[in-house]
């Protein structure tokens, strides 16, 4: 009776001894799960304050860089302009061209660095709206006379929020130098879709485009990770197409919440 009782209570502590480490197992699992979603949830929050960081860095650069643009190159380029005006009347005909070629010439890059300052400024940007800051990049694109440009808006128009029409804004300008330097294309289309329950903005070129499972994301450079950090800063979707007989469309949906 004494050996029944005595396999009993060996029996019992072995089970009490296999629960307690199979609970120490799991709490251990459980703790170690939650610390490295607590070490993710930090370092994904870390990123995202770098990020913004360096997007109010960025901006606060721009914004100088545009008022030296706006107060210095361009009062130069226009006292020039004013001096040209006082120069006196001449019959030589040769003369009178080249004197007209160079005043259509100072107003013509008055005009370009005007537009230039208003695609750096960020205030700009935000009294001009999204389409209209669009609209502007685009013609500065076209003035070169090398590139033609397309903005097609479907929906009815609405705000996304300074914040998130600037980071767009600052993707396209990215998508479209990444267009003029690699893409080797004439024509870029710009599309805006301001549907109730999602805004969709879309960069197409018509260049060669490229194999995007022999290139691979990790190897498009800096820019392309640049946007896809913004897009998810602002929670939105980034996507990539490219081939070599469509050229290359960079796409990105933002959730949206329209009421009243």
């Amino acid at each position: 009776m004494e050996k029944v009782i005595q396999v009993i209570i060996v029996t019992l502590f072995i089970f009490l001894m296999i629960s307690f480490v199979i609970l120490f197992i799991i709490l251990y699992q459980k703790r170690h799960t939650n610390y490295l979603k607590e070490k993710q949830l930090l370092q994904s929050k870390f990123q995202q304050e770098i990020l913004q960081a360096q997007v109010e860095i960025q901006e606060q650069t721009l914004k100088k860089i545009s008022q030296e643009i706006h107060d210095n190159i361009g009062q130069v380029l226009s006292l020039a302009k004013l001096n040209l005006n006082t120069f006196p009347p001449t019959d030589d005909e040769n003369i009178r061209n080249k004197l007209e070629h160079t005043r259509q010439l100072v107003s013509k890059a008055i005009v370009d660095l005007r537009d230039l300052s208003r695609s750096m400024h960020g205030d700009r940007i935000a009294e001009m709206g999204l389409k209209n800051a669009i609209e502007n990049e685009l013609d500065i694109i076209k003035n070169t006379g090398q590139y033609e440009t397309t903005l097609t808006v479907t929906g009815e128009y609405y705000k996304l929020g300074q914040q998130k029409e600037m980071l767009l804004f600052r993707i396209l300008q990215e998508a479209l130098n990444n267009s003029i330097k690699h893409a080797k294309t004439k024509n870029i289309a710009v599309q805006l879709n301001y549907a109730p329950s999602k805004f969709s903005l879309s960069i197409r070129d018509e260049g060669p485009g490229f194999d995007l499972q022999a290139a691979g994301l990790s190897t498009m450079g800096l820019g392309l990770k640049n946007m896809q950090n913004r897009v998810a800063m602002i929670g939105g979707l980034f996507s990539l197409n490219s081939s070599r007989e469509l050229g290359t469309t960079i796409s990105i949906d933002l959730p949206t919440t329209i009421t009243g």
